[in-house]
């Protein structure tokens, strides 16, 4: 999922991709990025409404304040619009998505962060981190213009610039906002026909 510190937790959410395609097969962005920002503020509250395992586990979680939302049901929302799930199309729609829904949760967490101030261990580790978001946001501009979308690629580029933006002025809250989680289990409950990322 992610490499992060020893004794540490995050809080996992994943959002059924499907609930977004009309009925023309369009991705609905402006629905999506609403998602994801409830889901971030709701996960970053229960960041301290959570019980944690060790003393330790609760500090880590309490100063670095991870989250990992993502998606789940991407192998049905191609095969639903035709998209073979290898071609360079699949590729960019699930990057472009993918980076939708990160870059839109960083910019949230660069807001919580302008009211409520970035993660304990932020500033020690501002740099790198930075260094990190302008890497994610390069990568956005690296999607096949060719094979995506055109709403899907221009909303991942205008997150990151925001994310990025944002994050430079006022920090993060979350150390770590998404991961793509196993959701086997969880998918069945979401109503969805495939889970995580793979294909039927």
């Amino acid at each position: 999922e992610y490499m992060f510190l020893d004794d540490s937790a995050c809080n996992l959410a994943s959002i059924n991709l499907m609930k977004f395609i009309d009925e023309q097969g369009n991705f609905d962005v402006a629905a999506f990025r609403h998602a994801v920002r409830i889901f971030l503020i709701a996960m970053e509250i229960e960041v301290d409404l959570s019980a944690y395992p060790t003393p330790k586990i609760a500090q880590n979680s309490h100063d670095y304040r991870p989250l990992g939302l993502g998606y789940a049901n991407l192998g049905t929302m191609l095969m639903v619009n035709g998209v073979p799930y290898d071609s360079p199309e699949g590729q960019a729609i699930s990057g472009a998505i993918t980076a939708i829904m990160c870059g839109h949760a960083y910019k949230t967490s660069a807001e919580l962060a302008a009211v409520k101030g970035p993660f304990a261990g932020y500033t020690r580790n501002r740099a790198p981190m930075l260094n990190v978001m302008n890497k994610h946001r390069a990568a956005a501009y690296r999607i096949d213009e060719k094979s995506c979308p055109s709403p899907l690629l221009e909303a991942a580029r205008q997150d990151w610039d925001e994310a990025v933006a944002l994050g430079e002025q006022f920090g993060y809250r979350n150390s770590q906002t998404t991961v793509i989680a196993p959701t086997g289990t969880i998918g069945l409950l979401m109503d969805c026909d495939t889970t995580g990322v793979e294909p039927d």
